[in-house]
C-alpha cells in the first residue's frame, strides 16, 4: 500500500496522462530517422515541444535542447506530486554520478565539473561543496559511507574503479530503501528490476572480459529478484544454459540472443537495447493504473527513454551513421 491515499493523486494522474499527449508515436520518431538533417529533424521535434523551432547555431547544440526539454518535465512532474519523496529515488543515479566525478577529481587531481550532470537531489555544485570539505550531514547515509569506505579503499590501492564499484552499490541500495518506505510496489518493483538488469548486463561483460566470478560478486548489486548464487553457478555455463535459468525471471531471450550476440561480434547494442525494451514494458503497465504515483512515474521514465532515443538518432546524423542502423538501435516507446 502506498503511504498517500489514492484520492490525493488525482490531480497528479489527470496532469501526467495530459503529459503523455506530448510524447513521441513511434511514427514520429521515425520521421526524425528519416529526416536528412539534424535540423530537419529538429523541426519534426519542435511539434512536441523540443526548442523554438528555429535552426540550430550548431548541429550539435541538440545536445542543450534535449538537456532544456528534460530538465522541464523534472519540473512539470515533481511539482505535480503530493509529495516529492514517492519518486525522490528515481533521481539518485544523477547525485551518484556526481558524487563519483567529484571523488576521482579530488583523488586523481582532475577537472570535475565538465562530468556533471543536472537534475539530482541536490545542485551539483552544492553537492561539490560538501564532498570536498566531508560536511556530509545533509547527505543521505548510504553516500556517506560510500564517501568514506572509497576514500579508505583509494588510499589503499589507487584503482578509481573502487570508486565506481563502491557507490553503484550505495546508489542502489538507497534507491530500493527509500522506495520500500514510500510504500508503492510498482517503483519498487521498477528499481528491483532495474537491479537486475545491471547484473545481467555486469554478468555478460565480466565474462567477455575473463574475469573471474570472485570478482563478479565484488561488484553484484543487492536487491534484485536474481541471487547471486544463481549467477555464480551458471559463470561457467553456455548462454543456453544460462538462458534456461533466467528465463523464469524474463532474461532468457535477452541471453539467448543479446548476449549469444555480444560472444560472436562483440557489440553489446542488441542486448543493451533488449534490457531497455524489458523496463518500458514494465513501465507501460502504469497506463492501466488509474490514480497513484505511477503514472508521474511512467511519464518521467517514458520521457527519458525517449530523450535516450533522440540522442542516438542526432549523434547518429552528426557522425552519418545509416539511417538503418540507426533505427535497429531505437528502443521501444511508452506511446
Amino acid at each position: 500500500m502506498s503511504r498517500h491515499r489514492e484520492d490525493s493523486y488525482i490531480f497528479c494522474s489527470a496532469l501526467m496522462r495530459a503529459g503523455e499527449r506530448t510524447l513521441l508515436p513511434e511514427a514520429d520518431i521515425m520521421k526524425t530517422v528519416e529526416a536528412a538533417g539534424v535540423d530537419e529533424a529538429m523541426a519534426v521535434l519542435a511539434e512536441y515541444g523540443y526548442g523554438d523551432g528555429k535552426p540550430l547555431e550548431n548541429p550539435r547544440d541538440f545536445v542543450k535542447v534535449l538537456n532544456a526539454e528534460e530538465a522541464r518535465v523534472y519540473d512539470y512532474v515533481f511539482s505535480a506530486l503530493p509529495e516529492k519523496e514517492d519518486l525522490e529515488m528515481l533521481k539518485c543515479p544523477r547525485d551518484y554520478h556526481n558524487a563519483k566525478a567529484i571523488l576521482k577529481a579530488e583523488f586523481l587531481g582532475l577537472d570535475y565539473e565538465k562530468y556533471m550532470i543536472g537534475g539530482g537531489r541536490t545542485e551539483p555544485g552544492r553537492l561539490a561543496a560538501m564532498i570536498r570539505e566531508r560536511n556530509l550531514v545533509f547527505i543521505s547515509p548510504e553516500m556517506r559511507e560510500a564517501i568514506r569506505e572509497a576514500e579508505e579503499i583509494f588510499g589503499k590501492g589507487k584503482d578509481p574503479q573502487e570508486i565506481d564499484i563502491i557507490l553503484d552499490k550505495a546508489c542502489y541500495s538507497q534507491m530500493l530503501r527509500e522506495s520500500e518506505e514510500a510504500g508503492n510496489e510498482f517503483i519498487k518493483g521498477y528499481v528491483k528490476l532495474q537491479i537486475d538488469i545491471l547484473n545481467v548486463r555486469t554478468f555478460v561483460r565480466l565474462r567477455q572480459m575473463g574475469k573471474p566470478w570472485s570478482f563478479f560478486t565484488r561488484v553484484f548489486l543487492e536487491g534484485g529478484d536474481i541471487q547471486q548464487s544463481l549467477f555464480v553457478s551458471a559463470y561457467e555455463e553456455s548462454y543456453q544454459q544460462v538462458a534456461d535459468k533466467l528465463r523464469p525471471y524474463g532474461f532468457g531471450d535477452i541471453i539467448e540472443k543479446g548476449a549469444a550476440e555480444v560472444r560472436n561480434t562483440g557489440l553489446y547494442s542488441l542486448m543493451e537495447k533488449m534490457c531497455d525494451d524489458r523496463l518500458m514494458r514494465y513501465i507501460k503497465d502504469a497506463k492501466y493504473v488509474p490514480f497513484g504515483p505511477e503514472a508521474a512515474a511512467a511519464f518521467l521514465l517514458a520521457k527519458e527513454s525517449e530523450i535516450k532515443n533522440l540522442r542516438m538518432i542526432l549523434t547518429g546524423k552528426i557522425a552519418g551513421t545509416p539511417k538503418e542502423v540507426i533505427s535497429e538501435r531505437l528502443r521501444e516507446t511508452y506511446v
